[in-house]
């Protein structure tokens, strides 16, 4: 189990922070100067992008596997969805906007102490890497020739921590001059939910929270979700167990490092939440902490 320290002790009562996301979510107000990222970068219209928008500009890059530098000058504003807080999702945040979600690796712990699910932010992208892990997309940086986190301090100057409302620059041309005027945006992201489907372009479903709804998962009644034992094939400390009753190819990963990794797995139907990825064509459910597996009630 994690040592918390003082703050997020502190930060995790005042917010009461489950997992499941049928109630609305509220991140902590640090005011205009958090404690925490580049309180410098300006948020802007212009060079924004989205997140469906950016997978398409680099669809190449991922479907070779690949990864590239990115060069322009571009924002993204999301919303954070998913964290380490639970120690399934190791040195990575997921992010969403309103046309879908990315995983960002970041080298560094304890991420969800100032980014809980419901946080918005805005990233400079331009000098971070953009590629894929088993052709899913990922922000971060490039190491020993392929997709890696990115240093923890670059993270910190390209990352601001907003509010639901941001002033933002707005760029216009008027008779062939620009100008630069400064408005309130709303940021509309939420780190909602939807239900889980494999549809042909699964880009839309990637680094979105998910719902499986009245499924089974393997081993149920005599095994744990990660154990350690040899009962079960780790691949780099994670256990795959199958799920069942959402369609073919599809698993419940889980770290052996994270607090639920000796939950018993339930005997019957169950709801599941979690981060959506995909590695190599089949489809991956990370659960964020042990509230995101719902048991039924038996009759």
């Amino acid at each position: 189990m994690k040592k918390l320290n003082i703050y997020t002790a502190l930060l995790i009562a005042a917010l009461g922070l489950g997992s499941c996301m049928n109630e609305d979510w509220q991140a902590p107000d640090f005011g205009d100067n958090p404690p925490y990222g580049n309180n410098e970068i300006i948020p802007s219209t212009s060079n924004k992008i989205t997140i469906a928008d950016l997978k398409a500009k680099y669809a190449n890059v991922f479907s070779s596997n690949g990864y590239k530098l990115i060069e322009e000058d571009l924002q993204l504003h999301a919303v954070v969805n998913g964290n380490d807080q639970g120690g399934n999702l190791y040195k990575q945040i997921s992010i969403q906007d309103e046309t879908g979600g990315i995983i960002v690796g970041i080298n560094g712990t304890d991420l969800y102490a100032f980014m809980p699910v419901g946080q918005k932010i805005v990233i400079n992208l331009k000098g971070l890497y953009i590629g894929a892990y088993g052709k899913m997309a990922q922000l971060g940086s490039e190491y020993n020739g392929g997709m890696g986190r990115m240093d923890l301090n670059v993270w910190k100057e390209r990352v601001r921590l907003v509010g639901d409302e941001v002033k933002v620059i707005t760029q216009t041309t008027e008779n062939n001059v620009v100008k630069y005027d400064t408005t309130t945006v709303e940021m509309t992201a939420k780190a909602d939910t939807i239900a889980f489907s494999a549809p042909k372009d699964y880009n839309s479903m990637i680094g979105r929270i998910v719902k499986l709804s009245n499924v089974e998962i393997s081993g149920e009644g005599t095994q744990t979700l990660a154990p350690e034992d040899g009962s079960v094939r780790l691949t780099s400390n994670c256990a795959n167990r199958d799920i069942k009753g959402a369609g073919s190819s599809i698993v419940l990963r889980t770290s052996t490092y994270s607090d639920f990794a000796s939950r018993p797995i339930p005997t019957g139907k169950v709801d599941i939440y979690g981060v959506c990825t995909i590695y190599n064509g089949t489809w991956q459910i990370l659960m964020r902490t042990n509230s995101d597996l719902v048991e039924h009630e038996s009759k």
